[in-house]
Parts: structure tokens; sequence; C-alpha cells
């Protein structure tokens, strides 16, 4: 009896859910439908609205061509052929009338004389205050066939606008009926789509309003509503309704024969105040629905027949088996487990019977377990009284155990909270050295050795890196001052410049000094007569003094020659450069005269643009609908898009017109530099030629001075009583030979640095600055010991100072040439200097920064010093390695 209460219940329970899911996916079908024609009616309304307003914009561009203004009728004609062609499909004339009199003056589209004779309604209106800035629109009207058609009048709209200061009047109409062509319901047979006015009249539908046979026209027909559509649409623009009866006589009669038992209609009032109405038949429009309906019924009634025929079948047999298992579980329960319960069926009944019958077998065994169990416990219970003796005994000794536990709980709670407390010390010290502050250290005094050795490790990686970050900030400095010294350089070279000059005009006075000398002791060995042999060895000594400093001087001579190849190289390219720039100057002008064509020709293309939106549409009010029908509106906008484009060429000219003029300032610039350079290089020429001839002399000089000597040598025996003036003139001799030969060298050397220097350090100037700026700014966010700091910086200025102490001793040495003592000394500075710009050149080529600018003569122990900053970086790197590596351990 339950059981079949059950399959009732269930087959209540699934006809109910069956029956509420058709229910619902009916009203979702049907809202879908009415949803579809809503819709319909809103895209149908919008297409409306979109024509209406286009016509209109077609006659605002119209109205807009300055020839319209002239009154001159044959130049209107003429305009008004070309304009009507472009115009949409559905014109059917343009007229130019007069506002006074009715009377069309010309137009194309019909032979009418009057806006009369076309039964125009607005006629009264042309002749009152007609706008001449927008356009007016009539009512629907029908208006007399002007075209040999087949219908005598046709259904129209017209558009007006006042022009030649509403003397005249433009007036296009357009025909109704040739929208019926393109309406989204004409290839539904089922469904039919009308407009109606304000006043309920039929002005446009998917049929051709009856146009194409005459005797069936519905224009200007009442829209007969006995279902209260009308009443609704008033109240709510948009929406859909259902209709249970058949529809007016108007939509049953041709040329609509729409007589269906029900329909459904969406609707759509326009801004126009214009109604779209669409109506589909029910059986089209909710044909799927009542599909829905009927298939859901059905699956619902079979569903609920299965379950009445599975309760009827299976409720006998599982009723008399699940009795026959209610009694043999009774019996067990009542103590009787030698009952059999066993079964044939196969299914989850037989399953039961199974799980029963294991469910008896269980018992059984549990209660012999049972049994056992207690005898167990009553032995149990005997050791347990023992066990409790024992126990007393154990908890005693539990309880020392546990106070000597709570003793070690609070020591290591001690030794944790002084942890932990010294862990956030160390925390904040770190996080404040990682946010640059290097003057904190770890308080290396704790309780905990780990600790305590961390601090002190810390501390030690803390001095290592504070050290580096106060030579990294010392050699910032350094840097800086070098820098400037560096720019100081480029002064030096134009004393350099002078002084080779100076040295030049020094070394032809030595080698006058050494003529008249050399004609003294000519003079003077005449009247010597004695000390024939150390005589002989005297000459002997400054015939090989002589000898050296001709080849010195021929040595200086091939350099000095070397140099002036190389200027005139440089003379040559800077030429070469300086007419290229030229060129390119010359070619700019040439891009700059292009420009302003393409400006004039922008300028022009603008006005064409502007002229061609005057003629053919009102680009300032209108939406860009026109540019859809294809008829003649694109126009306009392509002229539109012209001016865009020639506005855009214009910008882009005059932004390439001023990069121009920043190339050519830019070029300029060049051109009076590669003169000023080209000027410097002529006259460096000049100076080592002149130096080349001055070497020649003296070359010519010594030569003749090594002549004289030998003559001297051949002419001993008679000179033995001017000895001692001989031996004074010939160490007279010997020390300007000396001295030209330091001349010489300082000429090389100023000559080679002069070189070198100004290919660098214009460079090297800008590059240490910028590198010293940088570097300063990133070692300014370390805070470090500013006594080390000091001493650090201390040690530095003193290799900058003693540099500088060296480049001063080498200016004095260049101006006091007379000292002959100071020759090797210019020599070795200068080839020290030149080292220290080659290292300056490889420093730029690597992009490496040296530790300091060092004086070429630096000691040993400025060595020693740099391999400690350099170890102690290379420390410091390693601490920071093993720090990281334990950090992420």
């Amino acid at each position: 009896m339950k059981f079949g209460v059950v399959f009732l219940v269930l087959g209540l329970l699934i006809g109910g859910l069956g029956f509420a899911a058709t229910t619902l996916l009916t009203d979702n079908v049907e809202a879908s439908a009415l949803e579809e024609r809503q819709n319909a009616a809103y895209q149908e309304g919008t297409a409306m609205e979109t024509w209406l307003e286009q016509n209109r914009n077609v006659v605002q561009a119209a109205s807009d061509a300055p020839v319209v203004d002239t009154n001159d009728p044959e130049a209107i004609q003429s305009y008004l052929e070309e304009t009507y062609y472009d115009m949409p499909e559905s014109r059917m004339n343009g007229l130019y009338v007069n506002t006074t009199t009715g009377e069309v003056v010309t137009g194309v589209g019909g032979d009418a004389d009057s806006v009369e004779t076309l039964a125009f309604p607005d006629a009264d209106e042309l002749d009152s205050d007609l706008s001449t800035d927008g356009v007016a629109r009539t009512d629907p009207y029908s208006m007399p066939d002007q075209l040999g058609r087949s219908a005598d009048t046709h259904p129209v709209i017209s558009y007006y606008i006042g022009v030649n200061d509403g003397e005249h009047a433009l007036v296009f109409t357009f025909g109704l009926a040739d929208r019926s062509t393109g309406m989204i319901s004409t290839a539904d047979s089922d469904t039919v789509m009308t407009i109606l006015d304000e006043q309920g009249r039929i002005v446009n539908d998917d049929a051709y309003m009856g146009n194409d046979d005459g005797e069936n026209a519905t224009f200007l027909t009442t829209y007969e509503d006995q279902s209260g559509v009308l009443e609704t649409v008033q109240s709510e623009s948009r929406g859909a309704l259902r209709v249970d009866e058949p529809p007016g006589e108007t939509l049953r009669s041709a040329p609509y024969n729409f007589n269906p038992d029900g329909y459904v209609v969406g609707y759509y009032t326009t801004a126009s105040d214009l109604t779209v109405l669409v109506h589909t038949t029910e059986a089209e429009a909710l044909g799927f629905a009542h599909s829905a309906t009927q298939f859901g019924l059905l699956i619902t009634f079979v569903g609920v027949a299965l379950i009445g025929v599975v309760g009827v079948v299976l409720g006998r047999t599982t009723a008399r088996s699940l009795s026959d298992l209610s009694d043999r579980a009774a019996a067990i329960r009542d103590g009787e487990f030698d009952t059999t319960v066993e079964s044939d069926r196969i299914d989850e009944i037989g399953t039961l019977y199974e799980s029963i019958d294991d469910m008896r077998l269980s018992l059984v065994d549990q209660i012999e377990e049972s049994d056992q169990a207690r005898a167990r416990a009553e032995q149990a219970r005997e050791d347990s009284e023992q066990a409790r003796a024992q126990a007393d005994t154990a908890r005693k000794e539990a309880e020392e155990a546990k106070e000597r536990a709570e003793r070690a709980r609070r020591d290591a709670q001690e030794m944790t909270d002084h942890l932990e407390r010294t862990a956030t010390e160390y925390c904040d010290v770190m996080r404040a050295c990682a946010g640059g502050d290097l003057t904190r250290r770890l308080d290396p005094d704790t309780e905990s050795d780990p600790m305590a050795e961390i601090a002190t490790t810390f501390n030690e990686m803390l001095d290592d890196i504070e050290r580096t970050v106060a030579t990294v900030s010392a050699f910032a400095t350094d840097v800086s001052d070098a820098s400037d010294d560096v720019q100081a350089r480029a002064a030096e070279l134009e004393a350099t410049s002078e002084t080779v000059s100076d040295s030049v005009q020094q070394i032809t006075g030595y080698a006058d000094r050494q003529n008249d000398r050399m004609e003294t002791i000519s003079g003077e060995v005449q009247g010597i007569s004695a000390n024939i042999e150390e005589i002989a060895a005297t000459a002997d000594s400054l015939a090989e003094t002589s000898q050296h400093a001709a080849e010195r001087a021929n040595d200086g001579r091939e350099a000095a020659g070397d140099v002036v190849d190389e200027m005139e190289d440089i003379e040559h390219r800077t030429e070469s450069t300086l007419r290229a720039i030229r060129e390119l100057d010359d070619s700019m002008a040439e891009i700059d005269e292009i420009i302003d064509v393409i400006t004039d020709i922008a300028d022009q293309t603008n006005i064409l643009a502007l002229n061609a939106s005057i003629e053919a549409a009102h680009a300032n009010n209108g939406d860009g609908n026109g540019g859809r029908n294809g008829n003649g509106n694109g126009f306009a906008v392509v002229a539109n898009e012209v001016k865009q484009l020639a506005e855009e060429t214009k910008d882009s000219a005059a932004e390439i017109n001023q990069l121009i003029d920043t190339v050519q300032s830019q070029t300029t610039d060049t051109v009076a530099e590669m003169e000023a350079m080209r000027e410097h290089v002529a006259d460096g020429t000049e100076t080592v030629e002149q130096s080349a001839a001055a070497f020649s002399e003296i070359e010519a000089e010594v030569t003749e001075a090594d002549h004289g000597v030998q003559e001297i040598s051949d002419a001993t025996d008679g000179i033995a009583n001017s000895t001692q003036e001989l031996v004074t003139m010939v160490d007279d001799v010997t020390e300007i030979s000396t001295e030209t030969a330091s001349e010489a060298s300082a000429v090389a050397g100023a000559v080679e640095e002069q070189t070198a220097a100004i290919t660098t350090v214009s460079q090297n100037a800008d590059a240490l600055s910028e590198q010293s700026v940088s570097l300063q700014e990133s070692v300014a966010a370390f805070t470090t010991d500013r006594e080390a700091t000091r001493a650090a910086n201390a040690d530095d200025h003193e290799t900058i100072d003693a540099t500088e102490a060296t480049e001063l001793q080498y200016v004095d040495d260049e101006r006091e040439i007379d000292d002959a003592s100071s020759a090797p000394k210019v020599d070795s500075e200068i080839d020290g200097k030149t080292d220290a710009a080659t290292a300056r050149d490889g420093v730029e080529a690597t992009g490496e920064t040296p530790p300091a600018i060092a004086d070429p003569d630096a000691t040993s122990d400025d060595s020693a010093d740099e391999d400690g900053v350099a170890d102690d970086k290379e420390e410091t790197a390693s601490g920071d390695t093993a720090d990281e590596t334990g950090t992420d351990r």
C-alpha cells in the first residue's frame, strides 16, 4: 500500500513539474515572439526616420549651392538636372518656385506651371516668411501624375526651403510608395506592415498602398481599430501585444488580405509622430510556442503513464518480498537467530535479504565475542586493582617530572623571549642598513653564542661595506675633481701651442749663438800653438757631440714632416666634410622650397574642398546618413575628406618646414665650426712647417759646426796659445747643442700632446663629469662613518694634489727652458701625461671607471693602497654572497 502511494505521489509530482515547465517554456517563447515583433516595428520606424532625414539633408545641400541665389533660370535648371539624378530613386520632382505667385520658374521631373497644379498643400506657407535656413516638410498628400505613370495620383511628401532672400523656394517631392520595396516585411506573406500619421491614417505600407493597380488604394485610409491597438500605442511608444480576434476591415481587404483568427502586432511611434504597426498571424508568430506546449504536455503524460505502469508491475512482487523480509527481521529481533533469511531475487530486494542474513550471522558472532569479553573483563578488573597501586607510584614520579619540565619550560621561554627581542633588534638594524644607514651595528653582547657570532660577522661585513662605500664616495669626488682638471687641460692646449712657437724661436736664437761662437773659435784657433794632443782629443769629442746633435736634429725634422703630412690630410678631410655639409645645406633649401609649394597646393586644395562642400552638401548640419544612399550625397563626404586631408597635409608640411629650419640652423653652426677647425688646422700646419724648417736649419748649422771641428783638428799645430779659450768655447757649443736637442724634444712632445689632447680632452671632460655625478648620486644613498670618509677623502686628495703639483711643475719647466737640467724631466712628464690620456681613452672604450687619476710617477705604495681597496671589495662581495646564500637556506 505504501509502495503504491509513493509511486502515486511521484507521478503527480512529475506531472506537475512537466506542466509547469511547459507553461514556462510557452510563456518564454511567446514573450520572445512579441519582442521580435516589437524590434521589427522599431527597425522600420528608424528606417522611416532615416529616410525622412536623408531627404531633408539632400534639399538642404541643394539650397547651399551659390547658383540658386543668382536668379538665373538657365543656370538653376542645369544645376537641378545635375542634382536631381544624384538623388534617391524615390524623388518625384525638383522645382524652383516663385514664392509670391507660386509659379514654377524652372524645374525637373514634370511640366507643371505652378504648385497648385501639383496639389501642393503648403502653398500658403510659401508666400509668408519662408525660412532660408531650415528645410520645411509637408504632410503626406496625393500628387497628380506628371510623369505618365499608370496611376493618376501618387502618395508623396515634399520638402521646401527659401532661397534668393526668400523670393524663391526650392521644392523637392519624394514618392512614399517607392519605400515599400525596402521594407522588412515584403518577403513575409504572413506579415503586414503599416505606418499611420497622427490622425490614424495610412501613409505608408509594404503593399505600395494599392498604388500598383489603382483600384485598392489605401493611402490616407483610416486604420480600423477594433481591438484597442491604437489606445495602447498612445500610452506607450514601443511594445507588442497579442490580439485573439480577427483584424479590422482595412487589413482583411485588398491589397493586404490579412484575415487570421488571431494575430500579434508590434508598434513603435517615431519622433515625427508616425506610428509603425507590424502585424503577424498568430500561427506564424506563436506557432513554435503552440508546438512547444503540445510537445511538453505529451512528454508529461507519457512520463506519468510510465511511472504508473512501473508502480503496478513492481508494487506486487516488491510488497510481497518486503512483507516476508519484515517477518523474518522481527523473528531475529525476538532472539530467534537460527531463522533462515534467503531469497531467489537478484535485484536490490535480494541484496537486502543477503544483507540481513549477514547481519544475523554477525550478531551471533558478536554475542559469542561478548561472552568471551565479559570473562576477560573480570580478569582485567583484578589486574587493574594491582595496576592502580603502581599508578599511584607512577603519578608521584610524573608530578616530580612535571615540575622539572616546568622549570625547563620557563628557562626555554626566557631564552625564546630573549632571542625574539634580539632578533627584533637585529631586524631593525638590518632594515636601517638596507635603507642606506651603514653606521648602525648589531650588539654582540647577548646570551646566545650563535646570535653573538651573527652580530660579530654582520658588523665585520658592515665595516667592509662602509669602507667600500667611503672609498667609492672619495673616488666619486676624485673623479669630479679630475673632470675639472681635464677641462682645464683644454686651456693648457693653447698654452702648449704657444710654447711650441716660443721653442722654435728659441731654437733659432740658439742656432745663431752657436754660429757666432763657432766663428769666434775659428779666429781664436789660428793663435793656438801648444797642447796639440789635448786639443785633438777635445776636438774628437766635440765632433762626436756635433754628429749626435745632427742626428737628433734630423730625427726632429722627419717627425715634423710626418706631422705636417697628417695635418694636411686633416685639412683635406675637413674641406671635404665642409663641402658635403654645404651641399646638404643647399639640398635643405631646395626641400624648403618644395615644402612651400606643397603648402600652397594644400591651401588651394582646402579652398577647392570648401567650394565642393558648399556645392554638394550641408557639411555642418548633416548627420552622415546621406553618405549611405550612394546617389550623390557621398560627394559631400568626399569633399569633407579632401578638406581634412588638405589640412593634415598643410600641418605636416609646417612640421617638416620647422624640422628643416632646425636642421639648417644646426648645419649653419656645423659649417661655422668646421671653418674654425679648418683655420686652426691651417695654423697648426704652418706652425709645424716652421718647426720643420727650423730643424733643417739646425741640422745645417750642426753639420757646419762638425766641419769646423774637423778643421780645428787639422789645425792643432797652431792653437797652443789659445787652448783655454778653445775649451771654454767648446763647452759653450756643447751646452748649446744640448739645449737644441732639448728644445727639439720639447717641440716633438708638444706636437704629440696637442694631437692626442685635441681628440680626447673634450670627450673625457663630459664623460668624467657625467660619471662623477651619477656615482655621487648613487653613493649619497648611504650614510657612513664621517671620520673614515674624511680620511679616505684626504688620502685621495693628496694623490690629486700630487698630480696637480706635477702638472704645475710641467708648465713651469716648459716656460723655463733655459735651464738645461729640466729637459729630461719635461720628456718624462710629457710621456706620463700621454700615458694618462691613453689610459683615459681606454677607460671610455671599456666603460670602466678607474679608482683615481694617479700621477704617472706614482710610487708602489699607491699601487699597494689600490690593491688593498680591491681586496676589501672582493672580501665584501664574498661576504655578501655568503649572506645571501644563508638567507636563501
